[in-house]
């Protein structure tokens, strides 16, 4: 394990990079945002990451941070719980993405334990940061084994009922971080997918038959649409994303009901459009203004908790 100091925020905290070992798999986290800085095998990083802290607090695309308490999108920047109406920050055009300015991807998180190759990493947040009731307390522990399982365990508590959906906004490129993700070999055993508008505020769930969001038998990203996503797939329980480009495989589970495939078409900056693909693991966006969507709240007194893990493999 090392710890080193990676950088001081525009509002002079210090930021640190904690990096573990476990045979020849690596892995390593800021306190900025619980970034998922790398993540790889030898000397190949799977995962895209910027050079310096001032580049994570003014560049867009949450590149490896930790994203609540609610991921992805909500219409018009507001919902109605329990007969009340919340109104969030329009970040998004006139929608909140990501939470807005209360998103945990862009506050420096504190080091509440470490383990072998563990890293445990906690928040606190105010009432109402961002428009969202409660206070929180999140944390997330990272953990890494020998076979190149990297687990991501969440856990959350609010004092007051919230919509909530967590995630890691990661953003792999299984070349080792060289070209783009268009030549990914993806494949998502899901039956259903999440249809958005031009927004991508969700217009409707449909099955993946028949359309470019068929990805029941392996497909290269670029096949279709330009290899340009940005959906919900909906998943049954034990479900294996699975991906694969030139150097690496990389398979997800989680225990959440959708994985929001992002490939990466406004990265920009340091990086290029479709340089990297995410994984978000979560929610169905919107679900806090659709009831039949499978959305989770939390409870005062409750902890809610879920737990995604990638199995990363050398080819």
């Amino acid at each position: 394990m090392e710890r080193v100091k990676f950088g001081t925020t525009a509002d002079g905290k210090d930021v640190e990079r904690i990096s573990f070992q476990a045979g020849r798999y690596f892995f390593s986290v800021l306190t900025y945002g619980a970034v998922l800085y790398s993540y790889g095998f030898d000397d190949v990083n799977v995962v895209l990451n910027h050079r310096t802290l001032h580049d994570y607090e003014t560049l867009g695309g949450f590149l490896g941070a930790v994203v609540g308490p609610y991921a992805n999108r909500i219409a018009r920047a507001e919902f109605t719980l329990d007969g009340t109406t919340y109104s969030l920050e329009k970040n998004n055009g006139r929608n909140n993405l990501h939470a807005g300015s209360a998103c945990f991807g862009k506050m420096v998180w504190s080091v509440i334990g470490i383990g072998e190759n563990s890293v445990t990493l906690g928040l606190s947040t105010p009432d109402m940061a961002g428009g969202f009731p409660g206070s929180h307390d999140i944390s997330i522990t990272y953990s890494l084994s020998s076979d190149g399982t990297l687990v991501l365990d969440y856990s959350m508590t609010s004092s007051r009922k919230c919509p909530a959906a967590l995630t890691n906004h990661a953003y792999f490129n299984l070349n080792g971080g060289e070209g783009t993700v268009v030549d990914h070999i993806l494949t998502v055993p899901a039956e259903k997918f999440v249809d958005v508008d031009d927004e991508l505020i969700p217009v409707a769930v449909r099955s993946v038959g028949g359309t470019d969001f068929d990805f029941r038998t392996p497909h290269r990203v670029g096949e279709r649409r330009g290899g340009a996503y940005d959906n919900s797939f909906c998943l049954e329980k034990g479900a294996v994303v699975h991906a694969e480009g030139a150097k690496a495989v990389l398979e997800m589970r989680t225990d959440e009901p959708a994985v929001q495939i992002y490939t990466g078409t406004g990265l920009g900056g340091d990086h290029e459009p479709l340089q990297g693909i995410c994984f978000e693991s979560g929610r169905y966006p919107d679900s806090p203004n659709h009831p039949e969507y499978p959305g989770v709240y939390t409870e005062p007194g409750k902890t809610l908790r879920t737990v995604t893990a990638y199995n990363l493999k050398a080819k």
